[in-house]
């Protein structure tokens, strides 16, 4: 079974912005902005969200927390169940940029923090509001570790060995409570963050001794991809990494990538990616978060045809979201698929996908192409809702970059 963040039903959440003003939404554990939005509470973690609202002054907004099911639609718990403390905060860590051409107002909230706690564990949706109406959502988790993972992920498949595909296998050593680990248990599988390609509710094939096993299962085989391609926006002065040149259009400055070629026809090569992450970054900046200025960034793949599927950019930049905002139109007069995007300077990685409807997961084989040894990270997140108990818990997570 495959999770679509933006095929599922109005009530359930993901990471996601409702404003064209709202840029650069990040969820991250704090200090590790390379990790999962996932905190151990035990262990006094913070989970910050960190987001741009374009403007040169600042708006009052409001947060509310909500706790979530494995697959991310409301729980049927009440707040105090879940929270200590109340909702509908002020959100007062703001910062106005400085120095840039283009204005936003810079806001960070850390959850838990002075005014609120929580209690279980399990997925929550942080939303911000303006006037009661939301202007993004933030999911993260939160666990309370109570299994061992043992987790591995090869070439050899079902669909054949060292070809186009990784398989991941994994066993979780579960404790006296789990008694019906085949139906006690969530289990997704994530590969680099991404959602339209998920496996959810994966079944074990065998039970023994307190221990699921999961493997050899169709679901756990994804498509290999490439390597991400880069680009490194963090000044005005040249061009970066990935940028072929940068131009200023009053009054903004626009940065132009190199054409990007197909690769599915070529061999694999080797290239340090962050596997779809953004790193917010300029030069000579004491604070990026404020410091950081906005440009054009023009994206571009030559085609004399336009394929018969829809071409998105799959980056953390669109919130690995395949929606209007991250996908690629077809220009006649360029002769290939174009794109600009307003992003904030820093470090970017990006596949472009293909997927011929939003019902189906998206894939790189026609533009990147799919190799075994592209470098990838895989992530299991393992929920336990026994009979009797009223939500799902977040015991486990164990992840594995494929090298």
């Amino acid at each position: 079974m495959l999770v679509s963040c933006n095929n599922l039903s109005a009530q359930t959440f993901c990471t996601e912005t409702f404003s064209d003003l709202v840029r650069t939404l990040r969820v991250f554990p704090s200090n590790r902005w390379d990790m999962p939005p996932v905190v151990d509470l035990q262990r006094g973690e913070q989970i910050e969200i960190n987001f741009d609202v374009l403007g040169a002054a600042s708006e009052y907004y409001t947060y509310r927390i909500l706790h979530c099911n494995a697959d991310w639609t409301p729980s049927v718990l009440i707040e105090s169940e879940y929270l200590d403390g109340l909702q509908n905060y002020p959100l007062d860590d703001y910062a106005l940029s400085f120095n840039t051409r283009m204005d936003y107002v810079n806001y960070r909230l850390l959850i838990p923090n002075e005014k609120v706690r929580l209690k279980v564990s399990g997925n929550y949706v942080v939303q911000i509001l303006n006037d009661s109406r939301p202007i993004l959502n933030a999911c993260f988790s939160v666990i309370e570790p109570q299994t061992t993972i043992k987790m591995e992920v090869l070439p050899i498949t079902g669909k054949g060995a060292n070809t186009k595909y990784q398989a991941v296998s994994f066993e979780v050593d579960y404790g006296s409570e789990i008694r019906f680990p085949a139906q006690d248990l969530k289990v997704y599988v994530f590969q680099n963050n991404r959602f339209d390609n998920a496996a959810s509710l994966v079944k074990p094939l065998n039970i023994q001794n307190k221990r699921s096993v999961y493997n050899h299962s169709p679901e756990l085989t994804f498509e290999a991809g490439n390597e991400y391609r880069v680009f490194e926006m963090i000044t005005t002065r040249y061009a970066g990494l990935g940028i072929e040149r940068v131009e200023f259009h009053a009054p903004y400055y626009h940065s132009l990538l190199w054409p990007d070629g197909l690769r599915s026809n070529r061999s694999y090569f080797f290239g340090e990616d962050i596997n779809g992450r953004v790193f917010i970054r300029t030069v000579n900046a004491e604070d990026s978060d404020i410091e950081a200025d906005y440009q054009f960034v023009h994206f571009y793949i030559p085609c004399e045809i336009p394929f018969l599927e829809n071409i998105y950019i799959l980056s953390e930049a669109f919130n690995n979201i395949l929606d209007a905002r991250s996908q690629m139109e077809y220009s006649v007069a360029d002769k290939g698929y174009v794109k600009a995007a307003l992003l904030k300077e820093g470090y970017y990685n990006y596949l472009y996908v293909s997927r011929k409807n939003t019902s189906s997961p998206a894939s790189a084989a026609l533009i990147e192409g799919n190799y075994y040894q592209t470098e990838n990270e895989y992530r299991v997140m393992i929920y336990a809702r026994p009979s009797g108990w009223r939500y799902d818990r977040l015991i486990g997570m164990q992840i594995v970059q494929y090298k």
